[in-house]
């Protein structure tokens, strides 16, 4: 296609949607409905996700260590739970610091009493892992390592973490595709009734010998813009209410997920999602149409 052709199939399209600016701003406020909805659901499941997360490192596995060992042995114990693969993190805690942190449970008789070589508390590894879903491999290699007395974890509740938030993201992506397919449906409809408004401008073009192609062009780079103007005004009608929720539900012990911490993913996901929404919605409308109708309009009596 030459330069000259591209730019007008460009100035085309642009002057379409002045044209039909209502139909226009009809199908920008489709689109920016369906992507607020969209991103609307990544962000309460992109929280849902930082939850588990938080949950996840609190879940942790305590593997005491066998009486006697020396500060040495131990030292070596830990840089040998540290090599296994899937754990993240290990804390040292001595026996004393293990005693120390049940000073407030006890009576300081009985603390006072413990103290020393009356210690019976265990020098201990507190292991935090990586993966969970990985919690059955990974415990066995920490209770197997020579030095190690015995393992306490949660496994029941390791299990039922890893199982729910693995239905949540399915379900949450499940939701995410079935909403783009919505939106997608609603601007080939959308966008038919534009092409139907303009049947005989299609008509007095392929009656001159325009392809095709050349015919679907302007309807194309019209989508693309409605696309990309329709997730401009998404991301930042998004960005608006999301920060205002973030500020009324900035609590002590629950704060949404930063918006700096997902504001590339929206913007690349609301521009490429709404480029190629419209884009495809445009092609598949003008596809039908030429395709039921060779684009020559039958009943052109009736135009006003």
């Amino acid at each position: 296609m030459r330069l000259s052709s591209f730019r007008y199939l460009v100035k085309e399209g642009l002057r379409s949607l002045w044209q039909n600016r209502f139909m226009s701003l009809a199908s920008i406020g489709v689109l920016v409905s369906c992507l607020l909805i969209t991103g609307g659901a990544y962000l309460v499941f992109e929280n849902i996700d930082s939850a588990f997360r938080k949950v996840y490192a609190q879940n942790k596995v305590l593997a005491y260590a066998q009486e006697g060992c020396s500060a040495e042995q131990l030292q070596q114990l830990q840089t040998r739970i540290e090599n296994i693969v899937n754990v993240e993190q290990v804390q040292f805690m001595s026996r004393d610091e293990v005693l120390e942190r049940y000073k407030e449970e006890l009576s300081d008789a009985l603390y006072q009493e413990l103290l020393g070589e009356n210690n019976p508390m265990p020098d201990t590894f507190i292991v935090t892992l990586s993966d969970l879903s990985r919690f059955d491999v990974t415990v066995p290699q920490i209770e197997k390592l020579d030095g190690i007395s015995e393992i306490s974890s949660s496994r029941d509740i390791a299990v039922t973490l890893t199982n729910l938030r693995s239905v949540v993201l399915a379900v949450g992506g499940w939701m995410i595709v079935l909403l783009l397919v919505v939106s997608l449906f609603i601007i080939v409809n959308t966008i038919k009734l534009t092409v139907y408004s303009r049947r005989l401008e299609i008509y007095i073009m392929k009656s001159v010998g325009a392809t095709n192609g050349f015919v679907r062009m302007p309807f194309i780079i019209e989508g693309i813009v409605l696309g990309l103007v329709s997730g401009g005004a998404s991301y930042g009608l998004l960005y608006f209410i999301y920060t205002r929720l973030s500020e009324l539900f900035d609590f002590e012990s629950f704060k949404l997920v930063p918006f700096s911490s997902v504001w590339i993913v929206l913007l690349a996901g609301f521009l490429a999602a709404g480029v190629l929404i419209g884009a495809l919605g445009s092609a598949i409308s003008m596809s039908r149409y030429l395709r039921e109708k060779g684009g020559k309009t039958q009943d052109i009596n009736r135009l006003d």
